[in-house]
């Protein structure tokens, strides 16, 4: 999930940018055994189920065993340690503690150590998202209505400020150390929540991976600036501290802390490779998957800017004399609410920052400075289209972002074959996601990293109004096809197809290289002069990227 982040005209877009001790189970219920005998039987006419526990740092964490399902925020659970029908034992435990609750006197400051009540804590239901106003859900139900499809088959989840948490999903049967995957979840830093329904891990944990899922503060809660803030980046300081969580427990859960990838979409993975940025994070992160983003490498948020609306906010909320430190005793509702009139024209992003980020992804790409990072990188075919306003008018874009001796020149890149609002697609997606991921690309693999680049295609049955649309990849990537999203056999075939090859990546990311780290079955080669990529659709192919010299072209006029 992710909304369309900024810059274009947001008239012409019709949108308001406003995841020791050996792994074992326990058997609840009425037994013959004591605590800990796995072969214990339960009392006649009561049924015994079994619990997954990880026992990590003197903590013991009760799970799930789960099998896979389409419900929208839960994983069916067994009555069983192992699924007889694969011979895995997927387990899943939620609602972690990553850090100590932001509230109160610790809103807006560095997440803390969590100081357990207890020596055992309960995994087996989600916690509340964090505080928002609704816009996660909101993108679901505005692509949902696109398609004919019903709203409310969508419910959102509780909100809360207390929201520091993530989930965990491995295979308990497998004992030798498996890769992790952490999932940073999209929604334009504004919305969204750790465990959408296509972000459930368990098809890519009987593949071998744990997955890991995780929360941040979000809208002015994480990403607030103000010069007598005694951190700036709250959501990153989140998301460093859910990592080193990961590092410290994850090998409990069956993980390779030697073997982390850091992954997410939209403004997940803006914030993941800004992640993979910080001085502090830099040797925890083995490799980074960035879907759909790129807008940061084009453009950054000034500290002067952010400022500004720090110092207005607080004006807002506790007057001119007001200072910062009276924010926090501003209920979390009255800033929620003021947040959506204040802010309602900005995208909150990451500043400079000595501790989180010394220097802007831009200005690193600019200098050629971007550190040797392991990246798989992307965008949709359709980025923008599900954003576009009825009226949306490509002059407009060509106006704002082309000069107008270059309007025809790029008007024939977009393909005069086109129509308007394609054309207006096109650009649109290009400038915002494709064109900088290029960038993002080419900069690592000039800085002696490895990048490989897939462009995805897809259109299901019926989803022509929004086509290949932001976030379309995410139920082939999780194997999270919900109910209501038509899925035939092609679909199918895909997602065995990128199930594999992120589990791939994820394997090998860790490793000196990751050249073998892709299926036998089609060989994705690292992007390169040649520019190639995967492109994903109905079959997949390997060939030159679509939109390449497209972005040669903006980039000549200046538009990126």
């Amino acid at each position: 999930m992710g909304t369309y982040p900024r810059r274009l005209a947001l008239r012409v877009l019709g949108v308001c940018l406003s995841g020791c001790c050996l792994v074992g189970c326990e058997a609840t219920g009425d037994r013959t055994g004591g605590p800990d005998n796995r072969e214990a039987e339960p009392a006649v006419g009561r049924p015994m189920t079994l619990v997954p526990r990880v026992t990590s740092q003197g903590i013991t964490y009760r799970g799930i065993f789960t099998h896979h399902s389409t419900d929208q925020n839960t994983d069916q659970s067994t009555n069983q340690n192992v699924d007889q029908s694969t011979g895995h034992g997927v387990a899943r435990f939620a609602g972690i503690p990553f850090a100590a609750p932001p509230v109160g006197n610790l809103r807006w400051e560095r997440p803390q150590p969590l100081v357990p009540a207890t020596n055992s804590i309960d995994a087996t239901q989600f916690a509340p998202a964090c505080m928002q106003t609704g816009s996660g859900l909101a993108w679901y139900h505005g692509m949902m209505s696109r398609v004919g499809v019903d709203p409310s088959l969508m419910q959102a989840p509780d909100y809360a400020e207390d929201c520091l948490y993530l989930n965990v999903w491995t295979d308990l049967s497998v004992t030798q150390k498996k890769p992790v995957l952490v999932f940073i979840h999209g929604g334009s830093n504004t919305g969204g929540w750790s465990y959408e329904p296509n972000y459930h891990g368990e098809a890519l944990a009987r593949e071998g991976v744990v997955v890991v899922t995780v929360a941040y503060r979000l809208g002015v809660f994480g990403w607030l600036s103000h010069p007598d803030m005694s951190v700036q980046n709250v959501g990153l300081h989140d998301l460093a501290a859910s990592l080193r969580w990961v590092r410290d427990h994850i090998e409990d859960f069956g993980g390779d802390a030697s073997r982390i990838t850091v992954s997410g979409e939209s403004a997940g993975a803006d914030n993941a490779l800004h992640l993979a940025l910080t001085p502090s994070m830099q040797d925890m992160i083995a490799g980074v998957i960035h879907q759909s983003a790129g807008w940061s490498a084009t453009s950054s948020l000034s500290r002067q800017a952010a400022f500004s609306l720090g110092n207005a906010f607080v004006e807002h909320h506790v007057g001119p004399k007001g200072r910062f430190s009276d924010l926090k005793s501003v209920p979390a509702d009255a800033l929620l609410a003021s947040q959506q009139s204040l802010f309602s024209n900005h995208y909150f992003s990451p500043i400079r920052d000595a501790e989180t980020l010394p220097v802007t992804l831009e200005n690193l790409i600019q200098s050629g400075d971007l550190p040797a990072i392991k990246l798989l990188i992307g965008s949709n075919l359709n980025e923008a289209l599900m954003y576009l306003s009825a009226d949306a008018s490509l002059k407009e874009v060509l106006d704002e972002r082309v000069p107008q001796a270059a309007h025809a020149k790029v008007v024939a890149a977009l393909g005069l074959e086109l129509t308007e609002r394609q054309q207006l697609d096109r650009l649109a997606s290009s400038l915002q996601y494709t064109c900088p991921s290029l960038a993002i690309a080419s900069a690592v693999t000039s800085a002696d990293g490895e990048a490989w680049v897939y462009r995805f295609d897809r259109v299901r049955d019926g989803f022509d109004p929004i086509g290949a649309y932001h976030g379309a990849e995410l139920p082939y990537v999780f194997d999270r096809h919900d109910a209501w999203l038509p899925t035939d056999q092609t679909d199918k075939s895909i997602t065995q197809a990128l199930v594999g090859y992120w589990r791939a990546f994820t394997a090998a990311a860790g490793s000196d290289s990751i050249k073998t780290a892709v299926p036998r079955a089609k060989a994705w080669p690292q992007w390169g002069p040649t520019e190639q990529i995967l492109q994903i659709n109905a079959s997949l192919r390997v060939g030159p990227h679509p939109d390449a010299e497209l972005c040669r072209v903006l980039a000549k006029t200046g538009a990126l």
